[in-house]
Formats: C-alpha cells, structure tokens, sequence
C-alpha cells in the first residue's frame, strides 16, 4: 500500500518538473544583460529598466547594493524603451514630447489623453505626410506658423513637465508599435472650428479632446 502511494508521488513530481521546466526557459528570454557604467546604480540602473533594486538583486543573486564597472548584470528586456523607428527614444527627445504633452493637456486632462497626444507624434514620426525625426514633428512649420500652439507661442521650452507627463511619454513609447487608431490630429470641439479638422475621420475622445486621423 504504502509503495504503491510513494510510486504515484514519485511520478507526480516528475510530471510537475517537466510541466515546469519549459516555463523557466521562457521566462528567461524576457531578461538581457547590461553592463554596469561609471556613476552607475542598482537604483539607477533599475530605474531606467522600469523595475525595482529588489528584482534587480533577486534575480542577480546579490546580497548587497554595491555594483562594479563593467559587471554585467541580467536585466528585464521587455521594459527596454523603443520607438516605432526602432531607435531608443533619447533624453531630450523624450523631455520634449513630455513638454508638449504638459502643454496641451495641462493638469486637467487624464492620464490617458496624455498618452494619446504622445502617440500623436510618434504617428507622424512614422506617417509619410510628416516629419521623420520627434524633434521635427513637433517643431513643423505650417503655412500659420507650426503645427502645435505651444511652439507658436513660444512657451514649449518653457514648461516644466510633470512626472505623469513623463509617464505618459514612456507608455506612448512602450503601446505604439501596436496602436491600431493611429491618431495623427487632436483638437478641442468646443474651440476649433476649422472644416478641415472637423471633417477627419475621429479615433477616439478622451476628455476634453477628439482624436483624429
């Protein structure tokens, strides 16, 4: 009887190592590796790969903060920032877009128009009628001036972006290889009134503002 129990345990584990060993595998692909620079961080590091020191640590096997130059360390890929032009969105690039998020949504509309008004510039960055750089997107010239107020007014690189303005920026980045809207034109129904813009085809509306193609 007793035998009988301990042979169906035995292959009961056996069935759950095999069931679980492929899962292992798989996860692993998620992860990279990066190598650790001068004036680098666990915190550092860990911010910029949208994860925490103590996944940082868990997963590298340390017992401590302290990390060496040139140490590689392992760390999740999935969170790495990339734009739709493959290339990694670089600081600058991504405090403007934050600026003019900031500019165009203040602190009155949600969290997800901000996010829309980003993927605005990264659809142009990708569309042929525009710009192929973000900088160039948000700095067109148009037969009024530029395309976005803010750059008219001469108050974008002015404007301190929020931290929420900055997130928005980063999940615009991350969400965009897979946008299906596509949205290229947002405005305020209650204020504009040119034709043109009224006549495209909306996307979505979030808040105070109609997204368009």
């Amino acid at each position: 009887m007793f035998r009988r129990i301990f042979i169906t345990l035995a292959v009961v584990c056996c069935m759950v190592v095999a069931f679980t060993s492929p899962s292992e595998g798989h996860a692993a692909i998620t992860y990279t590796y990066y190598k650790v620079q001068k004036g680098d961080s666990l915190y550092l590091i860990a911010k910029k790969y949208k994860t925490t020191v103590a996944k940082l640590k868990a997963i590298n096997h340390k017992r401590n903060d302290m990390v060496i130059v040139g140490e590689k360390l392992k760390v999740p890929q999935v969170q790495a920032v990339k734009s739709a032009t493959k290339k990694s969105v670089t600081a600058e690039e991504r405090k403007l877009m934050a600026q003019l998020v900031h500019a165009e949504t203040g602190y009155s509309e949600p969290f997800a128009g901000k996010v829309e008004v980003a993927l605005v510039i990264l659809n142009r960055v990708k569309h042929p009628s525009f710009p192929k750089t973000i900088k160039g997107v948000i700095y067109q010239k148009t037969k009024s001036g530029y395309a976005f107020v803010p750059v008219k007014t001469g108050k974008l690189t002015k404007i301190q972006p929020t931290k929420q303005d900055c997130a928005a920026v980063d999940r615009a980045v991350v969400l965009h290889p897979n946008d299906k809207r596509g949205s290229l034109y947002f405005y305020n129904p209650k204020i504009t009134k040119n034709k043109w813009i009224l006549s495209r085809p909306v996307t979505i509306r979030i808040g105070n503002h109609v997204f368009a193609k």
